[in-house]
């Protein structure tokens, strides 16, 4: 299923990073406001948002943190990012969070 619906580059920045910040709150409250404070404050970001100008460092941030544990957690956010713009993946095999975005700013920026 496609999504049906156009959007501005700067709402799937706001979406992305909402559904980002969701996903990783399985982890708890805590652990969450840990990691997206440290990693923010390692990049001098201010806003949620800025994350996903930086999703390739966030996402070698977390491998960082989780090791192998992060094999888990990034397959659980790009899931929800396909969902949640209710489109169907190319492929789910090896896909990263920068592709995804890619994928999903293709078939949805006006």
């Amino acid at each position: 299923m496609e999504y049906d619906e156009t959007l501005s580059e700067r709402q799937i920045k706001i979406k992305s990073a909402q559904i980002i910040n969701y996903s990783l709150s399985f982890l708890g409250e805590n652990a969450k406001n840990a990691i997206l404070y440290h990693f923010m404050k390692s990049k001098n970001l201010t806003t949620l948002e800025e994350i996903i100008d930086h999703i390739d460092e966030f996402e070698d941030f977390l491998i960082g943190i989780f090791g192998y544990g992060a094999t888990f957690i990034l397959p659980l956010i790009v899931n929800r990012l396909y969902n949640q713009f209710r489109i169907e993946p190319q492929s789910f095999a090896h896909t990263s969070l920068s592709k995804a975005l890619k994928e999903i700013r293709r078939k949805t920026v006006q």
